[in-house]
């Protein structure tokens, strides 16, 4: 029996539907890869944002009223330091010192406090922290950059009327702290983190008006 093979037509069919079922499987198989991609980078960028604002939290809702003294000995006035360019940040910086810097029992050289600061530097967000609150040591702070491709940082603070202030100098901590913060080609995302604080000044009462109240409280008998 005479066997017939496959005529060029054929063959070149054939090449042709083969080429084209590799093109549409390259195509495919790109296509997922570039889709795992970019759902790796934007996974990776909401890990980042949660590293970040957890670590804000902490630092915000263990904030205390601590003076700070410079190299020089002098203290400074605001429990708060906060601003534009503050530690030499590209946009706002803040500077305050936190309660709850774990020291079991006491065996590290250093308290429970720590002085603490977020910045900007090169397009790079950055936790800045001191071993010691005071900085008589002449030591640098140590850095830990938490978030990348900033392009704006502000903050906000809640008074005792409940209004936001875009700056804060008085020596009082505020209610609540607004961070505002933006990364290249992405929208502005804003958190509101409380503060251990009353938001206004409470001066010290005078020793006449202790007298006063004690003396409202207690009246004296006449004598007899």
């Amino acid at each position: 029996m005479k066997q017939r093979g496959f005529t060029l037509l054929e063959v070149m069919v054939a090449l042709g539907i083969l080429g084209f079922v590799i093109m549409a499987t390259h195509q495919i198989l790109d296509t997922t890869t570039r889709a795992k991609e970019a759902s790796d980078d934007k996974i990776a960028e909401l890990n980042g944002l949660q590293t970040t604002f957890r670590l804000m939290d902490q630092d915000f809702s263990q904030m205390t009223k601590r003076a700070v003294r410079n190299e020089a000995g002098d203290v400074q006035e605001q429990y708060l330091l906060a601003g534009r360019y503050v530690l030499d940040s590209q946009y706002d910086g803040i500077g305050f010192v936190r309660d709850g810097w774990i020291n079991p029992i006491n065996l590290l050289p250093r308290s429970e406090l720590q002085a603490v600061g977020y910045r900007v530097i090169n397009d790079n967000l950055e936790r800045v922290y001191r071993v010691y609150v005071d900085q008589l040591d002449n030591m640098e702070p140590r850095v830990q950059v938490v978030l990348k491709n900033i392009e704006e940082l502000k903050f906000e603070f809640l008074d005792d009327k409940n209004e936001w202030q875009a700056k804060w100098q008085i020596k009082a901590l505020p209610k609540a702290v607004a961070v505002t913060l933006q990364q290249i080609e992405a929208e502005p995302i804003r958190r509101v983190f409380l503060v251990p604080g009353q938001g206004k000044e409470i001066l010290p009462s005078s020793p006449s008006t202790d007298d006063a109240l004690a003396d409202e409280g207690n009246p004296q008998e006449g004598g007899q």
